[in-house]
């Protein structure tokens, strides 16, 4: 019978968190209430380097270099589906508030008491906040062993997103998953075509992994590209093929391979 393994992680925030939406507007800077899958697979993927001694990796058209990467972007690697981080149902909330102060942080009239003229540019956003206590998410893979890998990271922590810290609880032991039909309640996110009963729909995106991307370093394998997704979240029931957490709940079978499509080598196969 098919099936994965899945690794649960709960994160815990030091404070509140923007993820923000995309496509976005300019004034407005929204925040999904969850950490989305790509988002996860670059957090997760940064804290490795730190857990093994390394310096937090930054960004750069090729990070190894100027060699022949180009567009960089950092991401776990094709053996892994990071399938995204939640809070609880009832144990969230979004605060939107206007983003204080001048764009210009070398202001001088703005901290004086009185002020000769007022010239200072000041901000124009309206800034969405994520406050919760925890995330819980997960991460598939077709063997156990990479997942195992993963429980290095307890207690490591960094930056998350376009605001916030995120810290690393716990790293479960990882789970193995069959493959079941039928009707169940999703972890997680559920993407077309499958069809929920109910949900808050977003518009997100997924990675495209080319195992042909050359790396400045000799290294192969990479994100050459993102695709559009749109995908439900707090949905209550869908029906169709799902991996089993137990009988009747679980994740949507190609939900993983949606945010990080790897042709060669994927989670999911449609008989």
């Amino acid at each position: 019978m098919p099936s994965i393994w899945t690794t649960e992680i709960i994160f815990r925030p030091a404070g509140p968190l923007t993820f923000r939406q995309m496509p976005s507007g300019i004034l407005h800077i929204m925040s999904y209430p969850f950490m989305p899958p790509t988002t996860m697979s670059g957090f997760l993927k940064r804290l490795l380097y730190i857990a093994e001694g390394a310096d937090w990796p930054g960004y750069g058209e090729d990070w190894f270099g100027n060699g022949p990467g180009k567009e960089f972007t950092l991401t776990l690697g094709s053996e892994y589906r990071a399938m995204g981080a939640y809070p609880g149902r009832e144990s969230w909330t979004i605060h939107k508030t206007r983003r204080h102060g001048p764009k210009n942080f070398k202001h001088t009239e703005f901290s004086q008491l009185i002020r000769n003229s007022h010239q200072e540019n000041y901000q124009l956003h309206h800034w969405d906040y994520l406050f919760c206590d925890r995330l819980r998410g997960w991460v598939a893979a077709k063997e156990e062993a990479p997942l195992e890998k993963l429980k290095k990271l307890e207690n490591f922590g960094g930056k998350a997103g376009k605001e916030g810290y995120l810290v690393v609880d716990k790293v479960r032991a990882p789970q193995r998953l069959e493959l079941m039909e039928g009707d169940f309640r999703p972890l997680g996110l559920v993407t077309p075509p499958v069809r929920p009963a109910s949900g808050a729909f977003f518009n997100l995106y997924g990675h495209q992994w080319d195992d042909a991307y050359q790396w400045s370093n000799g290294e192969k394998g990479g994100v050459v590209g993102f695709r559009q997704v749109s995908a439900w979240w707090l949905a209550e029931k869908a029906a169709g093929s799902y991996w089993a957490v137990e009988e009747g709940v679980g994740f949507q079978a190609d939900m993983p391979d949606v945010f990080m499509r790897v042709e060669s080598s994927p989670l999911f196969q449609l008989p």
